[in-house]
């Protein structure tokens, strides 16, 4: 290292949060858990809503429709707004819009246009989450915190998911589901608060990355002299955002439907069913530390991925083999395979973007990335609903379904594999 790179180097670690991060990571958490919560309120009362506005499960799920699409189509967006603007204003901006349409929720329950119309509102503010805090956090923390960061902050997703089903069962049952959408925006209210003060000295500077030097061109081929769509197209990232469709396909289709799957395939009744689904975050974030496990392992993040996937499809599979089976044996089946989701997710969106520090484009990957498990995810939110009411057949030939899309999943990372893992490598050799 010269002697201008080490002067950069000290400046770098002094414009670092102190105790190494600690407090940033902990304040991202819950920031992201708290976007969880205002994100999916409305997906654990959809049995609920269904229950007392007589609405189809079709004309109910418009409003997450609507949400996942315009999330997903904003995250490019924000992620784009991420590596230009300061991040933070960015996650506190999204924390007081969200907190708005979740209070005036409520107010149109019944009313399919206007609910659509609120919760795309909420898509788009829950758009500028993920990508800012990645930005954030690659920016403040060095190298070797950043996949643990990365992992604490995705798994406080599954907490809130956790917690938004129980709370969501417990207005239910003791004050109505028109309470839950009140409690998660006062909650909001006052992440946007503490985040407004605390945040400056968590993350004391928005960083911007710097763009390549010749000689780092010069030793990456696939670096970031190349444009956006030549750099993906170098890494073999097409079919890995293919793939994370699937992903998205499979991931979200089960937190919205899984309640209504307990519910109409085990008979529980409305509040036992999301409080049993609420068991499903749970696994996700053994799954996630599993995930890390094999990542070391296999050193890549889309091999793990890929063998994510591969246990999705054992645990379809037995879904479809077993259907009519107990409550014992289906959710734990049901759980493994969201699971499993949950880790490709964290392989796919969370860690992979990270490569791409050196090129500046963190926050404009992950936002792109991120965006195709949303075009899944609204797939899937309507999708699932009507293949169920249209061949009224059970939920079989939705689990057949989600065989097809995981095997299909399995071949784009296959297909993916090879120029990923020879652009992974020549980041390496260039950062050595």
């Amino acid at each position: 290292m010269n002697t201008h790179e080490k002067r950069t180097a000290a400046s770098q670690d002094r414009s670092r949060p102190a105790g190494g991060g600690v407090f940033l990571v902990a304040l991202c958490s819950a920031a992201y858990f708290t976007s969880y919560l205002t994100r999916k309120s409305y997906d654990a009362s959809i049995p609920a809503i269904v229950e007392a506005t007589g609405l189809a499960r079709t004309a109910a799920s418009l409003a997450s429709t609507a949400a996942v699409v315009v999330y997903g189509s904003g995250q490019f967006v924000t992620g784009l707004l991420a590596d230009r603007l300061d991040p933070r204003k960015l996650v506190f901006a999204a924390m007081l819009v969200t907190a708005a349409c979740n209070a005036a929720m409520p107010a149109v329950a019944g009313c399919v246009p206007a609910m659509a119309t609120i919760w795309a509102v909420n898509g788009f503010a829950q758009a500028m989450f993920w990508p800012p805090i990645v930005k954030i956090v690659a920016s403040n923390l060095p190298a070797d915190r950043y996949k643990d960061a990365v992992f604490w902050i995705s798994a406080s997703c599954n907490a809130a998911i956790v917690t938004v089903f129980v709370l969501v069962s417990g207005c239910i049952r003791f004050a109505g589901w028109r309470a839950s959408f009140a409690v998660v925006a006062a909650i909001a209210l006052g992440m946007a608060a503490l985040w407004r003060a605390s945040i400056g000295r968590a993350a004391p500077a928005a960083h911007r990355a710097a763009p390549p030097r010749p000689a780092d061109r010069a030793a990456d081929a696939r670096g970031g002299g190349l444009p956006l769509g030549a750099l993906l197209a170098a890494a073999g990232i097409f079919p890995v955002m293919a793939a994370i469709v699937c992903q998205g396909v499979i991931r979200d289709g089960i937190e919205v439907w899984a309640s209504s799957i307990v519910k109409e395939q085990y008979g529980l009744g409305t509040s036992g069913s999301i409080f049993s689904v609420a068991l499903l975050p749970v696994f996700a974030v053994a799954s996630m530390a599993a995930a890390r496990a094999i990542r070391r392992l296999l050193g890549d993040e889309v091999e793990t991925a890929l063998a994510l996937f591969v246990s999705a499809l054992l645990c379809a599979a037995f879904l479809f083999a077993a259907d009519g089976a107990t409550l014992a044996v289906g959710l734990p089946a049901l759980a493994l395979l969201s699971a499993s989701m949950h880790g490709a997710n964290l392989m796919l969106i969370g860690e992979l973007p990270g490569r791409f520090a050196r090129q500046g484009r963190v926050g404009t990957v992950s936002g792109l990335l991120n965006a195709f498990t949303y075009v899944g995810a609204a797939v899937a939110i309507y999708g699932f609903a009507a293949v169920r009411e249209t061949l009224d057949r059970g939920w079989r030939p939705v689990y057949a379904l989600w065989i097809g899309v995981l095997g299909l999943g399995i071949a784009l990372l296959l297909a993916a594999l090879r120029r990923w893992l020879r652009f992974r490598a020549d980041g390496e050799s260039a950062a050595a």
